[in-house]
């Protein structure tokens, strides 16, 4: 197969997959420049390793499994960027500058635009507040619409763990909605 035709046919899947692959891209920076990033950046190794993907099997599992390999190597490499020694006075008001970037960002996602329309803003937090390793499975089943099968593939977990994490997800989320109403009362 020519560059060309291999070029067409992996357009052909992209332009399936395109929203879907986006709303991920958004839903895992929770920042649209960061977002587009990770977009462009998937896309381009999705096509470098176009021959690995076997035709007929689940093109938006493998293109989401690249995706979030590459979100977690970016998180990673940001995360030995940011290391700061706080004692020599070099990193003062690092906190206060982190928080105001994440909320401009948090601002500017589409996510949260749906959320503040759909959802209750107690909920938006709590889902936010969930660590990754929960709210990533109960997000991709329950925002994105994939089956446990599918969420264990993106993620690289047994199904059991898939199913696991989005019952503690879900059980976490319930523990909140229950205590902020006993303190009402």
């Amino acid at each position: 197969m020519s560059g060309a035709e291999e070029y067409k046919e992996f357009a052909e899947y992209v332009d399936r997959d395109r929203t879907r692959l986006w709303s991920q891209a958004v839903s895992l920076t929770r920042n649209v420049q960061d977002a587009e990033d990770l977009y462009q950046e998937t896309l381009l190794k999705g096509y470098n390793y176009w021959d690995k993907f076997e035709l007929g099997t689940n093109f938006r599992a493998w293109m989401s499994r690249i995706m979030i390999n590459t979100h977690i190597n970016n998180v990673n490499k940001n995360k030995r960027k940011m290391e700061c020694d706080f004692s020599n006075g070099e990193c003062e008001n690092i906190i206060y500058h982190a928080l105001a970037e994440n909320a401009a960002h948090y601002a500017e996602n589409p996510e949260k635009v749906f959320m503040e329309n759909h959802i209750d803003h107690g909920i938006e937090r709590m889902l936010y507040s969930l660590p990754d390793t929960f709210r990533m499975p109960f997000s991709l089943f329950h925002f994105e619409g994939y089956l446990y099968e599918e969420v264990a593939k993106i993620l690289d977990l047994p199904i059991g763990t898939v199913k696991s994490r989005i019952f503690r997800a879900r059980k976490m989320m319930k523990d909140m909605i229950e205590s902020k109403t006993e303190t009402k009362h």
